[in-house]
């Protein structure tokens, strides 16, 4: 399917960028409008600092308008409807088998026309703060807080993307309106519509929009880190606990290049600790690890770092084991080329596969443009990487001096 796949795409005067692919035949339209934009970004251009969680604020508040609630819109016209906040993004979309066109008019407005005030923001306060306290009693989101903390201390990364109680109070209809104009200007967002659509009346219906415009563009931050931090454990009432080991890997690589190393990451972690391999048989053999084992590549601009965790009644041993066995030179010996072939295989067969959704195409597609890659030609870059360059990114990464830890203990008290 990779090679019919079309893509329309168009930057419009009103500063808009559009990615069309049509898929005649399909029953499902799916769309999505991406800004570049997320829960790590809180410096306004003047260098103001803004509450951690504003961007999940603004994702939540944008669907109230004056008298009706975005989602219902959608739902009229036959669409299901989301919104999600990430490190660096956030994406509204639908889903629909009827009235494409209507859905996007739909969409566009969700994203244009905001609805601060006072008396809604202080009840979303509300709403949100309850959110964040029910996350506080779940392990995994505990750990996952306290191991970003460990990889980048005192970084925005470490907060929680909803915020906390404290920043919630700091956030007020002023400080939404002002983060909104600087980050959701047509210039810092993508949109995509994939499905049996015509790509000449997407551009005339988003052609016709009436975005606001905003002077001047999106604050940039040089980044300085602190060091990684030595790990760390807690009590907490849980029956049994559980352990993250992270890597951080502080690259100066962006677009493509990052784009292409977390393939090459991916690779690795695949290849030493994935489900068919000597590392995970064994951990497994000796009962360190349960089926709640899993690992994370995220290689974002200013933030790569691999966290891999899981249930354990051995969380010294996870830590040990893996201290132990996540190397270079383990690497080399298992990667053989024979086995690279089949991870990179591996790697475009889940790229065709996922070609047969809608919801996987627009969403990877909106993500990639952001780092100037064209997700068609994706297949080519994975096809680029090689045995060599694998190795030499796990000499760079899989250094004892970039690993951290986070252990949760129950509390037998």
């Amino acid at each position: 399917m990779a090679e019919k796949l079309q893509k329309f795409s168009k930057k419009l005067k009103n500063g808009y960028q559009i990615e069309v692919v049509n898929l005649p035949g399909y029953n499902q339209t799916y769309g999505v409008a991406m800004a570049n934009f997320g829960s790590v970004d809180i410096l306004l251009p003047d260098q103001k600092k803004l509450p951690a969680g504003i961007a999940h604020f603004i994702e939540h508040k944008l669907f109230a308008k004056p008298g009706y609630d975005v989602s219902e819109k959608f739902a009229e016209y036959g669409a299901n409807s989301n919104a999600y906040t990430s490190y660096t993004k956030t994406a509204y979309l639908f889903q629909t088998l009827i009235n494409p066109y209507d859905n996007l008019k739909v969409l566009l407005d969700l994203i244009q026309h905001p609805n601060f005030t006072e008396e809604n923001v202080a009840s979303e306060r509300g709403i949100i703060d309850q959110e964040i306290q029910m996350y506080l009693d779940m392990p995994e989101w505990v750990l996952e807080q306290r191991i970003l903390n460990q990889l980048y201390p005192g970084d925005p990364i470490a907060e929680d993307i909803a915020g906390s109680s404290e920043s919630l109070q700091k956030i007020n209809y002023k400080n939404l309106l002002e983060t909104y104009q600087n980050n959701y200007r047509p210039s810092n967002m993508d949109l995509v519509i994939v499905g049996d659509v015509d790509p000449e009346k997407i551009e005339s219906i988003v052609s016709e929009s009436k975005f606001e415009t905003f002077d001047g563009e999106p604050a940039t931050e040089s980044k300085t880190m602190a060091p990684i931090g030595k790990g760390g454990s807690e009590k907490m009432e849980i029956s049994q606990g559980r352990s993250s080991f992270g890597i951080r890997i502080d690259t100066p690589l962006r677009n493509g290049d990052l784009v292409k190393l977390q393939f090459e990451l991916n690779m690795i972690m695949e290849t030493l600790v994935g489900e068919s391999s000597l590392n995970y048989q064994e951990l497994t053999n000796q009962e360190i690890i349960d089926d709640s084992f899993s690992y994370n590549v995220v290689a974002e601009n200013d933030y790569c770092f691999i966290i891999i965790s899981g249930s354990t009644n051995y969380p010294e041993k996870f830590q040990q084991y893996l201290q132990k066995h996540l190397s270079y030179e383990q690497l080399d010996k298992v990667l053989d080329d024979q086995k690279f072939e089949r991870i990179k295989r591996d790697a475009i067969g889940a790229y065709l596969f996922a070609q047969n959704s809608p919801d996987a195409i627009a969403n990877q597609m909106a993500e990639l443009h952001f780092y100037d890659v064209n997700y068609l030609e994706l297949i080519h870059l994975i096809d680029s990487i090689k045995r060599e360059d694998v190795l030499k990114v796990a000499e760079d990464s899989l250094k004892k001096d970039n690993y951290t830890y986070y252990n949760l203990l129950p509390d037998r008290t």
